[in-house]
């Protein structure tokens, strides 16, 4: 009998113990979600598939069909490479990604890109991100493809990727060159990704990690070289629940001060403080909204070192370079998916402030750029973008007419 009575008091315990972790799991994930970090930013924008949106989408498609504006609105998002540091994801309808991550025209196969990539007379490859790879609308409507449509003398390869910024483009393009591809001109479509990605960042330009291609929120890194061990698997199972999230968030809350910060060498330093990483991924308007000159700068620097770069490839491999600085969403008039206070944010002063600063050192031709930041403002905003910063159809014809006629100018 007493044997039995522990038996009930243990499993009592051990009842009692689960659902209080389980009750405690719960209140922390309550409270992250209306505590996230990363929540301010959207705030500011329409979704794509909110009621507004659905119905903005549905004039510049000109259908009702929900379906196809739902197909329209879902990429086949980013994937893990083993080489690169991410690519875009498989093929679905109306997105048919293929050999070498290639955003395909409609009427291409596997087969024809293939023999297309062995041609070397007028190849272009073109690098971007998402508003490249023509994120929102169907392969025949992205920059790329009327590029192709305005240009009948050469052949324009879309290889954009969601998320990338000009580091990874430029990696994607030395990938392919040490792969025995040989184009006769190379174009990197650039802007927004960029700000974005050296603010999250506390690392020098050039180390700047890749945070689509770490595991957000998971705390320290649980994967290490060589097989798994149990204190890494500890840790991976450790940093699964929510409580553990918000454990390590309130340990590690932190105000960045406003004076200037050091970048870091990651060759001296490394990555080894994962929630300073974290907090500029999600806290980076806040800890540069005082520095908006020094992140220009930063963006500036990189895009001059990085373009002396590209060019020296281009003469040892023998294609011409061109850089486009392109029209950002966030700093239009009159932009339909931007809510009346994004004006008065954080994110707004930062990006027009580093805008300005990129399109005054193009104009005064100490940024070798071709500036078609404003084609689309000029043409007319209303009907140009099918989010708050991917190009609708209209807008990508646009930009590929302004790039053209820019390339066109001897």
């Amino acid at each position: 009998m007493a044997m039995m009575g522990l038996l009930k008091t243990a499993c009592v315990v051990i009842v009692i113990t689960m659902l209080f972790f389980f009750v405690i799991n719960v209140g922390s994930c309550i409270y992250l979600e209306s505590d996230a970090i990363g929540e301010q930013e959207k705030s500011h924008f329409l979704g794509k598939k909110s009621s507004k949106g659905i119905e903005i989408r549905r004039k510049i498609f000109n259908t009702d069909n929900e379906e196809l504006l739902d197909e329209y609105a879902s990429p086949p998002g980013i994937r893990p490479h083993s080489v690169l540091h991410f690519t875009e994801g498989e093929s679905r309808p109306h997105y048919r990604v293929g050999v070498e991550g290639i955003r395909y025209l409609p009427d291409w196969t596997d087969d024809s890109v293939r023999t297309l990539l062995l041609q070397n007379d007028n190849l272009t490859f073109v690098f971007g991100g998402s508003t490249t790879f023509g994120d929102g609308v169907p392969d025949g409507s992205t920059v790329v493809a009327y590029l192709n449509t305005v240009d009948g003398e050469k052949t324009y390869i879309n290889f954009g990727v969601q998320a990338y910024d000009s580091i990874r483009e430029v990696d994607k393009l030395v990938y392919l060159l040490r792969k025995g591809y040989r184009p006769v001109s190379v174009i990197f479509i650039d802007g927004l990704n960029d700000v974005t990605t050296f603010a999250r960042s506390p690392f020098e330009i050039h180390d700047t990690p890749r945070a689509q291609g770490l595991v957000l929120d998971r705390g320290q890194v649980p994967l290490v070289f060589g097989f798994p061990n149990t204190d890494t698997m500890w840790l991976a199972a450790a940093y699964s629940f929510p409580v553990t999230h918000l454990f390590y968030r309130l340990l590690n809350k932190r105000n960045y001060p406003d004076g200037p910060f050091i970048r870091k060498s990651a060759n001296v330093q490394g990555l080894d403080n994962w929630f300073e990483l974290m907090y500029f991924h999600y806290k980076w308007a806040e800890i540069h909204r005082n520095r908006i000159a020094e992140l220009a700068d930063d963006v500036i620097r990189y895009y001059k070192e990085n373009i002396i770069f590209v060019q020296q490839l281009g003469v040892s491999f023998g294609f011409d370079v061109h850089f486009v600085y392109q029209p950002i969403g966030l700093l239009e008039s009159g932009q339909e998916f931007l809510t009346q206070g994004f004006s008065e944010s954080d994110y707004f002063a930062i990006y027009n402030g580093v805008d300005s600063r990129i399109r005054l050192a193009i104009s005064q031709e100490q940024l070798m750029m071709e500036d078609c930041s404003r084609a689309i403002a000029e043409a007319g905003v209303q009907g140009s973008y099918v989010d708050a910063t991917h190009y609708s159809p209209r807008g990508n014809e646009i930009l590929a007419e302004c790039i053209y006629q820019k390339l066109s100018v001897p």
